[in-house]
């Protein structure tokens, strides 16, 4: 396998990615986005669409590829691009992909938040919570997550106040690419559903802006960075023969 950092792609077309560009490129200059990266290794027509790859997947790279830094963006994603080639999977499959990406918000992302804001004991609540398997999981989560986001917001009356720096922190690029992942499956969705990952992310940005002033933001979003990239690696085993991928690691500092 190529040197974390270096991607040898093309095969016999010679061809060497060794730093990945944010959004679409097409091929400008020789520059390649990550998606396009997967294209041209599998031999397609280059896109950031590439018909191989899992349309959950390559929704969730895309979006946070784009939003990494290079260093981060080559350092987790390029290492991974080989891999994604060839995952495309049944509709069971991609419901059940969909479901890992609804479960992270839930179950780790959000979590994470609380526990930095001192709301540790709702943040082991919904740490607790039952696996999400598939989105419409979400329906009988609805009650628990309104909760959520209750409490985060009566923990914290200032969003709007800490400005954008302190909502960034919580809508950040991990977060961004599970939801886009999962967006046009939410929206097809019954109003419960969406409403409840509405609540999810409003929860976080809540608690994020309790803890802002009280505890440096950036170990929890690094920690979180940490535990999309397990995801990722879950999302493409998820399409594996036998295999039903690990449980999310623990987010918490």
């Amino acid at each position: 396998m190529p040197e974390s950092g270096s991607l040898e792609i093309g095969g016999d077309r010679i061809a060497s990615v060794r730093t990945l560009a944010a959004g679409r490129q097409a091929g400008r200059d020789g520059a390649l986005c990550a998606m396009e990266a997967v294209a041209h290794l599998a031999g397609e027509p280059l896109s950031d669409r590439p018909a191989c790859a899992s349309p959950v997947i390559a929704a969730f790279v895309r979006t946070w590829s784009d939003g990494l830094p290079q260093a981060a963006r080559d350092g987790r994603i390029l290492p991974l691009l080989p891999r994604l080639v060839g995952t495309r999977g049944s509709e069971p499959v991609e419901r059940r992909r969909a479901g890992m990406v609804a479960d992270w918000l839930v179950r780790v992302h959000l979590p994470a938040w609380f526990h930095l804001a001192k709301l540790n004991v709702e943040a082991d609540v919904l740490a607790g919570l039952p696996e999400i398997r598939d989105l419409g999981d979400l329906a009988g989560l609805c009650d628990d997550l309104r909760r959520a986001r209750k409490r985060a917001a009566i923990a914290n009356l200032t969003l709007r106040q800490t400005g954008p720096y302190v909502r960034a922190a919580a809508w950040d690029a991990a977060q961004r690419a599970a939801w886009t992942a999962i967006r046009d499956d939410l929206e097809a969705a019954s109003g419960p559903i969406l409403a409840a990952a509405w609540d999810t992310a409003y929860a976080a940005a809540y608690a994020a802006a309790r803890a802002s002033g009280k505890a440096p933001l950036e170990p929890t979003r690094r920690a979180l960075e940490d535990t999309a990239r397990t995801l990722l690696e879950r999302l493409i085993a998820a399409g594996e023969a036998g295999s039903e991928g690990a449980r999310p690691a623990d987010p918490r500092p």
